[in-house]
């Protein structure tokens, strides 16, 4: 079994929801053809939903200006 590592940053939060019987049973429901347990769904439909709804945050880009930077070129570094 793999152990999922958390960064610093990424902390779980705890929720507790009420669901009607309705929502209750369709959950259920979801979890044995899943064969999920009802906790397991429950996140599973989150994550799924918040993934196609909601844009990821960017990715932190790397310092760019070094690609600015005079450098002192050996005109024999272009010859080979």
């Amino acid at each position: 079994m793999r152990k999922k590592i958390h960064s610093a940053k990424e902390k779980a939060i705890s929720l507790k929801i009420n669901l009607s019987e309705k929502d209750t049973k369709l959950l259920r429901k979801y979890a044995k053809i899943n064969s999920l347990s009802p906790n397991s769904a429950a996140k599973k439909i989150l994550k799924d939903y918040l993934e196609s709804n909601i844009e990821a945050d960017p990715e932190p880009s790397t310092n760019q200006l070094s690609l600015f930077d005079n450098r002192e070129t050996d005109i024999f570094d272009f010859i080979k």
